[in-house]
Formats: C-alpha cells, structure tokens, sequence
C-alpha cells in the first residue's frame, strides 16, 4: 500500500514536514461558547477517554488521558507527566503504590460541526465559519483511575489514593471514594491519603472497579487491573534473597560521570537436590532487563526447554547432577547516597560487572571443597560477565572459575532496526500531548538507557538533528553508535590481551544461524535487507477523519544506497498535520544488519498493555522477529583492524575445541567450544540442542569411577550425531559398550570384540546427556557423553 503523501516526503529535502502543528490546531478557533476550561483534541487522541463505552484503563491508559487531559487544561490543574512517573519509581522504595484518579468533564469538537462546514481547516487552524449559528462543542464527562503500577511481584500490596494525582475538573463535589481490589472484600470506602491494605490468595489478573458518587447522587465508575506474577515452586532448598552493595567502584569518568558510585544487586542460591550442600556452584547471571521485568524466580524459570521428556529447567538438571544455582539479579533501587533511582536492569555494565566481582567474592568463601566456579552469562550478562572475569584476572585476584559459557551474547554489539527506533521515537515523543506513553519505556529502555548505549551498533541518538529529540538529519545515513559503545569496547577489551577471561574455558551458545541462514517473516518468507516490516493506515479517529500512515523498512543492501527506513504522515479532517521520515544507507563491506542471522527478538514486546493502537501496529507489522544479537555478534569473531564488521560474513570456524580450521583476522573467537544452530532462534531461547552442549560443557566428561589410564583412551568428538568414535593407545580387549541415560537406564549394550587405534559405533539415540561406559578385560573407562 502506498499514500500519495509518501511521494510528496520522498522529494522533500527535509527530515520533519510539518504542515501543522498538531498542538495548535485550536489557536485561532472561537472558544467563547465552551462552558468548561478543557478543549480536548480527540483528533489526536490515544487514551480513549473521550468515548464513552471505554471504561477500562490499565497504567498506560491512566498516563496517557492524565497526559492528554494536563495539555488541554488553561487552568494547570494536573501535575507535570514527569511527576508520575517519579511517583511510579519511588513506590519501589516506599512500597506504597499510588492510584491516580481523574473525574473531568471537557469539551470537543463535535463531528455534526466537520460534517455541516461549521468548523473548517485553514492555514493549518481550526476556524469557525463566520455564518454558522450551530453549536460547535460537545461536553464530554469522564472518569478514569489506575494503579501506577500494574506488574507486581507480590500477593500483599499497599496503595494509596495519592492526593497529588486526583483531580477533579467539574464543579460537583464528590462525596464518596469506593474501589474493589479484586480481592474478595468487595467495593471499600477509601479516603484521600488512606494507605490501604491488600492481600490476594493466589497471583494472576486482578480486575480492579472504581466508583465515585457525586453530591447529586450520580454515580461513576471505571475499571483498571493489575498482574500479581506467581511464586512457583522450586524443587529442592532455596535461601534467602540477599541483597548487596559491591566493594568496588567502576570508574565511568570517560562517560561523564562526576561521581562514580558502586552497584547495588540481589542474589539466591539454590542448592543441589543432592547433597544439599554449597560446594559447586553455578552463577547465571541476569542480561539486559528495563524496569527489572525479571524477577529472581522469571531467571530461574527462563531456563526451561523443551527436552525429550517433555517440559523440563536447566537449573533443575544441573542441581539434580549436585550443582548449586545462584542467579544474580540487578533491581531497580533508589542509591542511599544520592537518593538517585537507578534501573540496574540498564546500568552501566562495568557497574554491574563489578557486582558479580562482589559475588563471587562472596561464593568463593562461601562455600565447602575445591570445585571451581562456572559461570553462565546470558544476552548482556555474558558481557557483564566477561568484564567480571577480565577484571578480576587483571587485578590480580582469584575468581576460582573454570568455565565462562556465553549464551547469545552481543560481544561485538546488538541491534534494533534502525527505522524502528526512529517511528517509536516520534510516536513516544514528536506529538507532544499526544505523545504514545506505553512507547516511552521502550525507547527509554531498548534505546536511550546506558546499557543500550553501551551495545547498540545503530543507535537513534547518533542520527539526531542538532537541538531536536526525535528529527534525524538527512545528512546522517550510515550507521552510527552511540559514543559510549566505543568506551565500552576499549574499557573491556583493555583488561587483558583480547578483552576476554584468559584462565577460563570461554565457550558459547549462539541463537542465530551459524550457517548464515535468513529468518522469515510472518507468511515463511526469508527477510532480505530492505524488507518491507510496516506499510498501512491507522484510523485513530473516525469521527475526525484522523488518520496514520506508516511505513517500515529494514535497513538496505549495499547496491541499493540510501532508501527509506520509517515515515509518518498524520492528517486530521482531511488535512495533513504531520510527516517525518528517516533514510539509511548501508556500509560499502556490508549489507544492512537488521535482515543477518542473528538472535531474533519478538515484535510483540515492544508495546505495552494500554493503546488499541499499539496492538493494531504490531499486529499489522509483516514480520515476527528482528535480529538483535546478530550471530557475529555472539560467536564474537575478530574484526579487521579498522572496525568493518560484514553482519553476513561465512562462519567458518571449524569444529570447536579447539577450533579444527585455519584461523585469520576475522575467522577466529576467543572461544574454544561452541554450539551455533543452523536455524535462527529467540534470543536466549533454550533449545534441548543447546542445553545438551551445556551439560557437555559443565559436567566433567571423564568419571571418577572408571580405572582405564583416561590418558590411553578418548573419545574423538563430543557431542556427537550418530556415530560414536573413539582412539586408543593401546589393546582394548574383549570389550563392551554401555550407554545410560541419567534416569539410569540401560539404551545400548554392544560388543565391541578387541580393537587397538580407532572404532567407530553407530548408534540410534535421541538428543541429550549419557552415561558411556567402555568395559574390557584390562580395565573399565566412564565418561559423559552428548548426543546432538
């Protein structure tokens, strides 16, 4: 589909177009008939409050006609939109949740007045004919209240109905305050200031009803909801959450940062179902998490996958095997020294790297025997990790580790199309008022938090026309990262020779191909670069003709120069109100990096849970994915010397441990194992696959229980596909092949006869860990055994 707007944006020379400004369009119209102080632009609007029938607002809702309803009030009655969100952070500290609560009556323009040429649009104003005697306005009455904060980890919560955020409009004094938590106590009177007392019996959606009765006995309500996240049960001992400040403080002067402050993080152990004792433990720590989405609980049972025997957790294979999990957590918290809110989720990654230094500090005093420390680092807690284990080996001190397992982490960078970030940009904060805020946590989070400055390989904030937040300069096409990208690379490749822990076994599990395969789109086809991801129309408003037209590209291949990424046209009563577009252009070694195989993220998270508007988008969007951690990335192969990365270079790194293959400047990685999938998979999706090359990876392959000299006999490849092959300096005689799986049982028993050099077996197993065992007249030899 396409608009004849877009020509008109194609040959226009600038970024922005804006042929009204969308806040404006009342200037010039006569308000002498309106009885109330609030003209609100429904043309424009995304909260909904002006239609009747529409009584349910989650957060987002509640911020978005709070938002709204504040820029069309002449009279200041409603608090800066940055004040509730401020109230929304510190409740994290207070534990008291604010309700905001909003009775208002406004006024529109009715759609009889567009229909009968009452009211017409020129020089990009609103005006009202000079003949008509009709009337123009229609009053509008609402009610609208919600929790400023509706996903919650806990079943027993306070609230508090915060005087600061109601707001009442009208001229009729409210007499009485009821709502229904949800909770089986029904409709309860409350009080302005009244902290209130909630306690749920199970977790899940709570539906909560607001009701207000007027001193004229009129009655209103609405309707908001929350989600109180489930607590499942843990097999096996858990420990306390601990929280804890670290003992060491980056220096983030070079990002200037006046003031370098240490970390704050939170931390559980889970002992094995063994033993029940501390004494091999496994730190899993937590990536990239805006808001703390994450709790403790979601990292451990992130961890499932789909095995053979069905739904099964990874920490609860490794505890089953006596290893002890412990998951680091980075919380949002208020900082004590400066009473500052930081969202440790997007935290400087030195900041939270020398959080894990605390930790394992902490393990390693902590716990019983010798066994040394594995550590697992998913999506950005493989680069937290890595930092850790740089620094610690840099600064001399002993982080008792013997394996550093990467799992799709963005070594050499991440990646959000960049024609995505410019249209949530614009629609987050380029229409003022009217600005989408469910979209604003996403920029903040995917985009403008530190951490994403820190990954991001084309960032939106490098394309910004001077002085403006959303407008891209035209001159700026080729892909850019944000500066502190660049400090991050040289403060974590300064640490040691090749930026990576040098006394470790450094492996990886990647989600994007490692054969260089596409990802498809919604209909199966394969994404190339200039994809087309959006092209359609939004009605936001029938009754005004208010329309969006949007259009999506994937950044282009290299022959196709500089092309479209993203374009906005908005006309109101049938006029265009506002247009921008953003243009990008490939390097000359590489095709765009948004369509190379990669970790691929959902579109689906993107919005919220308020607009209909953001779900018609991402329903309208013609892929699923994007590629976010692009499997160069991951697999972290070495760049050429000046920087140039080919997002879809041949992966041709040989086998793994060791690499078999040749190495040269940009076909070697710091890692000696890895395991990479032919097809592209979800970000940190857990894959039977991958977990069986994990288990190889972390379960010592030799058992102690054999007393063949291991010297003498070894198995030549593992994990394995369907043949089993082994070498042997000396005579095996009159040998037999046992294979287990870890429930014990038996699944093949061969004879093997004598043999001396090399045997190979053929075998017949489905994907997972066994138990091999090789018996023979002079002796009998174990080991672990994964089968691909």
């Amino acid at each position: 589909m396409r608009k004849n707007y877009f020509i008109f944006i194609l040959l226009c020379p600038l970024i922005l177009i804006s042929q009204t400004n969308p806040l404006d369009l009342f200037s010039e119209l006569d308000k002498s008939e309106m009885t109330t102080d609030i003209l609100f632009n429904h043309a424009l609007s995304f909260s909904k409050i002006a239609t009747p029938e529409h009584d349910m607002f989650s957060t987002n809702n509640f911020f978005q006609g709070y938002n709204e309803l504040a820029a069309a009030d002449k009279n200041y009655r409603f608090k800066d939109f940055k004040e509730l969100k401020d109230a929304a952070a510190k409740s994290r500290l207070t534990g008291i949740i604010p309700i905001g609560l909003v009775y208002s009556e406004f006024e529109v323009i009715n759609n009889v007045a567009f229909e009968n040429g009452d009211v017409f649009m020129a020089n990009g104003k609103l005006r009202k004919s000079a003949v008509s005697e009709n009337p123009i306005f229609e009053i509008k009455q609402k009610l609208f209240a919600a929790p400023f904060r509706d996903r919650l980890k806990h079943r027993s919560l306070n609230f508090v109905l915060d005087g600061e955020f109601f707001v009442n409009t009208t001229q009729d004094r409210i007499t009485d305050i009821r709502i229904d938590f949800d909770d089986g106590n029904g409709l309860r009177k409350v009080e302005i200031g009244q902290v209130i007392s909630v306690n749920y019996s199970s977790s899940g959606t709570k539906e909560l009803v607001f009701k207000i009765i007027l001193e004229s006995d009129d009655i209103f309500s609405s309707k908001s909801s929350i989600e109180i996240k489930s607590d499942p049960v843990i097999n096996g001992s858990r420990e306390a959450q601990i929280s804890f400040v670290s003992s060491y403080t980056p220096d983030l002067s070079a990002y200037g940062e006046s003031v370098s402050y240490p970390g704050e993080g939170e931390y559980e152990i889970f002992l094995d179902t063994d033993n029940g004792v501390l004494d091999k433990p496994i730190i899993a720590v937590d990536g990239f998490d805006p808001g703390d989405g994450r709790t403790i609980i979601d990292i451990y049972n992130s961890l499932s996958y789909i095995g053979t025997g069905g739904s099964q957790n990874f920490a609860d294979d490794l505890r089953s095997q006596g290893f002890d999990i412990v998951i680091l957590n980075f919380p949002v918290y208020t900082r004590a020294a400066d009473m500052a809110v930081i969202d440790g989720g997007t935290d400087f990654i030195e900041r939270n790297a020398l959080l894990l230094v605390e930790l394992i500090n902490i393990i390693n005093t902590s716990k019983t025997g010798s066994e040394q420390n594995v550590i697992i680092g998913p999506s950005m807690g493989g680069l937290i990790s890595r930092y850790g284990l740089s620094y610690m080996e840099n600064q001399s001190l002993s982080h008792d580790t013997r394996l550093f397992l990467s799992f799709d982490s963005p070594h050499r960078g991440a990646n959000v199309p960049i024609g995505l970030q410019h249209m949530i940009n614009y629609l987050a904060f380029g229409l003022g008022a009217n600005n989408i805020v469910e979209l604003q946590d996403f920029i903040n989070g995917f985009a403008k938090s530190t951490a994403a400055r820190q990954m991001l390989v084309d960032h939106l904030e490098s394309h910004l026309l001077g002085g403006s937040l959303v407008d891209f300069d035209p001159a700026l096409v080729l892909p850019a990262q944000h500066p502190w990208k660049t400090i991050f690379d040289t403060n974590v490749n300064g640490l040691t020779a090749n930026g990576f822990p040098q006394t470790t076994r450094n492996v990886a599990i990647i989600n994007g191909s490692g054969i260089g395969n596409p990802y498809p789109d919604k209909l199966g086809g394969d994404v190339t670069p200039g994809f087309n991801l959006l092209d359609d129309s939004f009605t936001i408003d029938a009754g005004t003709s208010t329309v969006a037209n949007l259009e999506i590209n994937y950044t282009p291949a290299t022959a196709s120069g500089s092309q479209l990424v993203s374009s906005i046209a908005i006309t109101a009563f049938g006029f265009p109100i506002l247009s921008a577009s953003a243009n990008s252009q490939a390097f000359s070694y590489s095709d765009g990096i948004d369509a190379a195989s990669g970790g691929l993220y959902e579109m689906s998270l993107i919005g919220g849970t308020g607009t209909g508007v953001t779900n018609d988008f991402i329903n309208a969007l013609n892929g699923e994915f994007f590629n976010f951690i692009p499997s160069i990335s991951s697999i972290a192969l070495e760049i050429t010397a000046n920087g140039e990365i080919d997002w879809y270079h041949d992966i041709n790194i040989g086998s793994g441990s060791p690499p078999m293959a040749p190495a040269d400047v940009i076909d070697s990685t710091p890692f000696i194992n890895w395991y990479m999938p032919d097809n592209n998979e979800e970000h940190i999706d857990l894959t039977d696959q991958g977990v069986a090359f994990a288990l190889s990876e972390i379960i010592p392959e030799t058992l102690s229980e054999g007393n063949l000299d291991p010297h003498t006999i070894r198995l030549l490849k593992n994990p394995i596909d369907d043949y089993i092959s082994l070498s042997s300096s000396i005579l095996i005689e009159k040998s037999k092949l046992s294979l287990y799986d870890l429930s014990g049982r038996q699944v093949i028993l061969k004879d093997l006869g004598s043999w001396q050099s090399r045997k190979d077996i053929k075998i017949d197993l489905s994907s997972g860990i066994y138990i091999m065992e090789l018996s023979a007249n002079n002796g009998k030899w174990l080991t672990k055994l994964v089968v691909r």
